[in-house]
């Protein structure tokens, strides 16, 4: 009898803090709703974070200009010092022709202080003299002859050991500077890069300005005020599942990690996964009902892509299209899951322009929220991914299906 009492009592606690429940339920997903005002204050930040871009751009060129005029410095100074080097060594050779004239000469000096250690000859030399004066004179000429070679020899010496050191030193410098050159670079190298990285986020802050303001004048078009719950202004069309893009495919590539395809880079981030076996022009679907939310046409990285946003049981979700050849939607068109949004490209009919793609093939991502509305920085699109191949079910690579 006390437990049924019990649960009872506890039924009844349930029933009346139902409501209450339900209301917290509703303010927190009204809490998360958005507004055409906090978009437009995103778009002013995107527009102030591609101004800082912009700065960090200039800033980076400068460096590598920097980087460069040093590279050109240094280059100048080792063919400054290579010159100092064949001088240097041109004056070695001197030196030793210069010595190697003079044998003669020295070996009549080593003669001479042979005979003036007690060789006989120099005796005679000596005594030969007509005076005593001219013996002395004799004797005089021998020791200044004597001091003058050795003060020669001394030269030359000093002079083909400053040579030689000058000669060291020059190529040690060389070798510093070729070092400093490669350093330099490498340095030249990852500003480069870095350069670059600044341009991908630059096209995507362009990308992320133009398609969030594309997607205000719809909201407005359709009537939204400033302060208006998007959720309660906007009506996205709901279903119960994912669908495939394709009739046909099979995946080549899956979401996360890997080595990338065009750069070789390790450990690159690879935001869905790649679907193949079809030809440029092939149709693809949208994966499920929904609104086009973002449309970008030809991006360096990317290619043509479409967004597109979803209600699936209840959640929001945004997929991505990448690689497009064509697009058939715009910003605002209403897709149902059997709507062809666009066809496959990233082979030869959009290579011009779309650098991060092998071969034909379609780029499907797949993230929480609605991209450009719930959130609007690509970074926050990332942070949100998911993998498309578990919430679609899609097989493993190399196993083909042919049916949506």
């Amino acid at each position: 009898m006390m437990r049924k009492v019990v649960k009872v009592v506890i039924f009844l606690a349930f029933l009346i803090s139902l409501p209450f429940m339900m209301e917290l339920d509703r303010v927190e997903a009204k809490s998360k709703a958005r507004t055409l005002r906090e978009l437009k204050n995103e778009l002013a930040g995107l527009k102030a974070e591609k101004k800082q871009n912009e700065t960090n751009k200039a800033n980076t060129k400068n460096e590598i200009s920097s980087a460069k005029n040093s590279v050109s410095s240094k280059q100048n100074e080792i063919v400054k010092n290579q010159n100092r080097i064949d001088t240097a060594t041109e004056e070695s050779k001197k030196l030793t022709t210069e010595i190697e004239e003079g044998k003669e000469e020295l070996y009549n000096l080593i003669e001479a202080y042979q005979i003036a250690q007690g060789d006989n000859i120099y005796l005679e030399y000596i005594f030969d003299a007509t005076s005593y004066e001219d013996l002395i004179y004799r004797y005089a000429i021998i020791e200044e002859v004597m001091a003058y070679q050795e003060e020669k020899i001394e030269g030359w010496k000093s002079k083909i050991e400053k040579n030689d050191e000058l000669k060291k030193e020059l190529q040690d410098r060389e070798v510093l500077l070729n070092t400093q050159i490669d350093n330099l670079s490498s340095e030249i190298k990852t500003l480069n890069n870095k350069l670059d990285d600044y341009l991908d986020i630059q096209m995507d802050i362009d990308d992320e300005i133009k398609s969030t303001q594309e997607l205000i004048e719809y909201y407005e078009d359709l009537g939204c005020k400033l302060d208006e719950d998007l959720d309660e202004c906007v009506n996205v069309r709901g279903d119960s599942m994912f669908r495939k893009p394709l009739t046909k495919g099979v995946v080549t590539s899956y979401f996360g990690y890997r080595t990338h395809p065009v750069t070789g880079k390790k450990n690159s981030y690879h935001t869905g996964v790649d679907i193949g076996g079809n030809k440029e022009g092939t149709s693809i679907y949208s994966i499920a009902n929904g609104t086009v939310a973002k449309v970008i046409k030809k991006s360096s990285c990317g290619g043509n892509s479409v967004y597109i946003h979803h209600v699936v049981n209840g959640k929001k979700y945004t997929s991505a299209y990448l690689h497009l050849l064509t697009i058939n939607v715009k910003v605002g068109t209403k897709v149902s899951n059997t709507t062809v949004i666009g066809t496959v490209g990233g082979g030869k009919g959009t290579k011009s322009w779309d650098k991060c793609s092998t071969g034909a093939h379609l780029h499907l991502g797949l993230g929480n929220g609605w991209y450009g509305s719930t959130y609007t920085s690509y970074s926050k699109w990332v942070a949100n991914l998911l993998d498309p191949k578990e919430k679609l079910k899609l097989p493993n690579k190399k196993i083909y299906w042919y049916s949506r």
